[in-house]
C-alpha cells in the first residue's frame, strides 16, 4: 500500500481497501467515479488516481456515518450503502480487496444512533 501513503495523515494506518466505484449525491454534487476505498483507523477515504498518484476525492469521518449496509444486487454483486452526514453513499463495482474487513471496520467505528 505504499501508493496510498501520500494521502494519509501522520500516524494513520490503512486497515482495509479495495478498488471500487463511488456513486452518490454528496454535498449537492453527483459523484460517479472509479477509484480506491481506503479504510483507516481514523476515517474512510475515497481516492482516485491522477497519473500514478492517489488524490482524495471524499473524506468520510466515522462519527458522521450513521448507517451502513452490505447488500447484493440481482446478479449477486455486492455493494455498500451508508449514510454520511445525511447523504446517501453507494460503493459499487467492488474489486480486489477484502470487503468483509471493510464492512467490519466501518460497522465497528460508525456512529450509533
Amino acid at each position: 500500500m505504499d501508493f496510498a501513503m501520500s494521502v494519509l495523515k501522520e500516524d494513520e494506518n490503512i486497515l482495509a481497501s479495495f478498488k471500487c466505484n463511488l456513486k452518490s449525491f454528496i454535498d449537492f454534487t453527483i459523484v460517479d467515479e472509479n477509484g480506491v476505498l481506503l479504510v483507516t483507523d481514523t476515517r474512510v477515504l475515497f481516492c482516485k488516481y491522477i497519473g500514478r498518484n492517489l488524490s482524495v476525492v471524499h473524506n468520510f469521518d466515522y462519527k458522521l456515518i450513521t448507517s451502513f449496509n452490505l447488500k447484493e444486487d440481482d446478479d449477486k454483486n455486492k455493494y455498500i450503502i451508508f449514510k454520511y452526514n445525511g447523504d446517501r453513499v453507494k460503493i459499487t463495482n467492488i474489486q480486489s480487496g477484502d470487503i468483509l474487513k471493510v464492512c467490519e471496520v466501518i460497522s465497528n467505528k460508525q456512529r450509533v444512533l
